[in-house]
């Protein structure tokens, strides 16, 4: 590897780690809502700008980009997109509407959920006058039993047009066992309607976005496809054109909700959404093997959002198969990650009872907060930082993006301190602690809902505001060990370099294993080994257009299997993609029961009742090159401070507080709090009673103190 450029987009500033050959830097840029490739070039370049390379120079060399982006979560909340048109089976035109019997909760708070008088059903979808039945049946194993016509079709796709349909989703019934009529109704809209004509209208297959059981969220997560599929493509189309024009000629590779990067043409609209949190995750991943740890709490707290994800025994790749997205449940297994608006541009606020609040609404990158003297009016928790002592008006990010200190302050006196009858430094202080409190508790919270203890798990705390914040909040969760680290503020970046290309293929597919009515044991191998075949064969297309040879890249086979008569299944990873023998079904079904104990206890495994295997899943993964992290030699002088400045501490109130040069503060070097580390792009707060040691990593440790 020479070079690599890895890019993550957030709601207020684009973050760049670029690796050449063993070296790596990091920029920062303010997110560019009008055109996010501005913001990608401008973090890119500072970085180069670190490593001596010129940005022409960089492109024209790298190996690979990657990059996480979140492009089409604001045109989801915001409802900006296209009109589009839905074409189902005949009969079954209001499954949007229906819903399930939950789905009036699904996406709201838990406040909302239990105060049915506030609850509101989310408006549908799809109006019903673009909802259009064909006629045509596919029963249940994949058998025309009434065949599609064109010319029904053509009908449906023009009334469509006629009401302003500018995309369309496609979700016949069954269509993922058989896929034909699908394929038939965009063979007619392409036809009918060339781009040409129509413009760029997407269309999307519910056996390509979503080849699974459950009609209501085949559908949702096809029509949700579609409707930020424009959106998304553009944004990724203008980006590709300036990669090209900086010369770069190797496909972008796309960071995915589901693990592991991928090119765009093999990502969905719903890939992208919760990607950089992933992409984190990811690296936190690489570290905790790095340290030893078993257990880790990544804490990303950036801008906009505060994210965390958990790392158990090792493994990050914990599914969560059921996601909501704004107000409705999509069928695509991501990566489990939590999200909640308390972050550095969350917007601090007294409700009309008088009570302080702090987010969800955030001032994201334009206007701010009211310290970035950007227009901004509303006070944040950045802003609040700043009164406190926390930050530096004249050193935030390095003294480049100075910081209007006047302005915070009677932002938060108008806002905050006079309505609640209170001190400015008390004003900031409880919006702090709120704000560190609501982190904790969905730490704490998390963490105890899979059945942990949190106090056995470690902190990674990134993001720009994460390390100013990880101390407080962590013992709000009762975690007693919290790790910072030199790239914490680009870590999704860092992250997205931790990636290996991943394509992953799901396909419902029903067999019977095990039958306890004839004691038989599966005889047709034939009908498991097709499927993942044909699986198979979709990988090594997808992999070549990436650039990788099938031998280049490792398999895995995961099964949803359950015991018959059970509804739940339990996802179980295959010891062999196929299945050679009666030796190697026999085996499948022991490992399976192994599994299933392990999820729900010993006694519960049942397989004198029978086995069946509900869906498969192929994983197909190539290697790339990982960041290489060299260790510095210990520093044998103690760190100096540059400087001291009054803090409010929530635990202590206001302290003369040393502050020092992150940088200067080397391996070994051990410092006990109150005390603040600036680095260029952060900073790392000490509260009283914790110490802080770095390593040869320079990763910063924070510990409760020993009395």
């Amino acid at each position: 590897m020479t070079l690599a450029i890895h890019v993550d987009v957030g709601g207020t500033f684009t973050d760049a780690f670029v690796m050449d050959a063993g070296r790596f830097a990091t920029g920062k840029a303010q997110t560019t809502p009008h055109d996010l490739s501005v913001g990608f070039v401008g973090a890119v370049a500072q970085a180069l700008a670190d490593l001596g390379v010129e940005v022409d120079e960089a492109f024209r060399q790298a190996d690979h980009v990657k990059y996480a982006t979140t492009v089409g979560m604001n045109a989801l909340v915001e409802r900006i997109g296209p009109r589009v048109g839905l074409i189902c089976t005949r009969g079954q035109e209001d499954t949007l509407h229906l819903g399930r019997s939950r789905s009036w909760a699904d996406g709201l708070a838990e406040a909302d959920q239990l105060d049915r008088t506030r609850a509101r059903r989310p408006p549908d979808l799809v109006p019903r006058g673009l909802r259009a039945g064909v006629p045509e049946r596919v029963d249940c194993f994949g058998n025309v039993v009434m065949p599609l016509r064109a010319d029904d079709v053509a009908e449906q796709v023009d009334q469509l047009v006629a009401q302003g349909a500018q995309a369309f989703a496609v979700c016949l019934a069954w269509s993922f066992a058989n896929p034909v009529h699908e394929r038939l109704v965009r063979d007619v809209i392409r036809d009918l309607y060339p781009e040409s004509y129509l413009g760029r209208a997407p269309v999307l297959l519910s056996s390509e976005a979503a080849p699974k059981l459950d009609e209501y969220r085949r559908t949702v997560t096809t029509v949700l496809a579609a409707f930020l599929a424009t959106v998304t493509e553009e944004h990724l189309l203008d980006l590709a054109d300036r990669l090209r024009d900086l010369g770069y000629r190797r496909p972008l590779l796309l960071a995915r909700n589901t693990g592991g990067v991928a090119s765009p043409s093999r990502t969905t609209a719903l890939h992208l959404l919760g990607a950089g949190a992933v992409a984190g995750l990811s690296g936190a991943a690489l570290l905790a093997r790095r340290y030893g740890l078993a257990n880790v709490i990544a804490a990303d707290m950036g801008g906009t959002t505060f994210d965390v994800g958990l790392i158990i025994g090792g493994q990050e790749r914990a599914y969560e198969f059921d996601p909501i997205v704004d107000r409705w449940r999509i069928h695509l297994p991501v990566i489990a990650n939590f999200s909640i608006g308390a972050g550095g541009g969350s917007i601090a606020w007294v409700n009309p009872e008088g009570r302080l609040r702090v987010g969800p609404r955030s001032a994201s990158s334009m206007p701010g907060p009211v310290c970035y003297d950007n227009g901004g009016t509303e006070p944040t928790v950045t802003d609040a930082d700043l009164v406190l002592g926390y930050l530096d008006p004249d050193y935030f990010l390095g003294g480049r993006f100075p910081l209007n200190r006047r302005k915070a302050e009677r932002a938060l006196r108008r806002r905050i301190a006079e309505p609640l009858g209170i001190g400015l430094e008390e004003a900031a202080l409880r919006v702090r602690r709120l704000v560190d409190g609501l982190m904790g508790q969905e730490i704490f919270k998390r963490t105890a809902l899979k059945g942990h203890d949190p106090r056995d798990f470690a902190m990674f705390a990134f993001g720009g505001a994460g390390p100013v914040h990880a101390a407080d909040v962590a013992s709000h969760a009762e975690v007693g060990e919290v790790l910072t680290f030199p790239f914490g503020p680009e870590f999704n970046a860092f992250g997205a370099a931790a990636m290996d290309v991943v394509q992953s293929y799901e396909r419902t597919h029903r067999m019977l294993l095990y039958d306890p009515v004839r004691d038989r044991w599966l005889d047709d191998l034939d009908e498991f080994n097709r499927v993942v075949d044909e699986l198979l064969a979709l990988a090594a297309r997808d992999l070549a257009e990436e650039g990788f040879h099938r031998g280049e890249a490792a398999f895995g086979l995961e099964l949803d299997m359950n015991y018959a008569g059970q509804q739940h299944t339990v996802r179980h990873t295959a010891p062999t993609l196929r299945l050679n023998g009666p030796g190697a079904v026999r085996q499948l079904a022991e490992t399976f029961n192994q599994t299933f104990s392990g999820v729900y206890g010993a006694g519960a495994a049942h397989p004198e009742g029978g086995i069946e295997v509900q869906l498969f899943k192929l994983t197909a993964t190539a290697t790339l090159a990982k960041p290489n992290l060299v260790e510095r030699e210990a520093d044998p002088g103690p760190p100096v401070a540059k400087g001291a400045r009054d803090c409010w501490w929530p635990s202590a109130g206001p302290l003369p507080t040393p502050v020092y040069e992150r940088r200067l503060v080397g391996p070994g070097a051990r410092l006990q709090g109150p005390a603040l580390l600036e680095d260029v792009e952060t900073v790392v707060a000490i509260p009283p009673g914790w110490a802080y040691q770095a390593d040869r990593l320079l990763t910063g440790q924070l510990t409760r103190s020993r009395p």
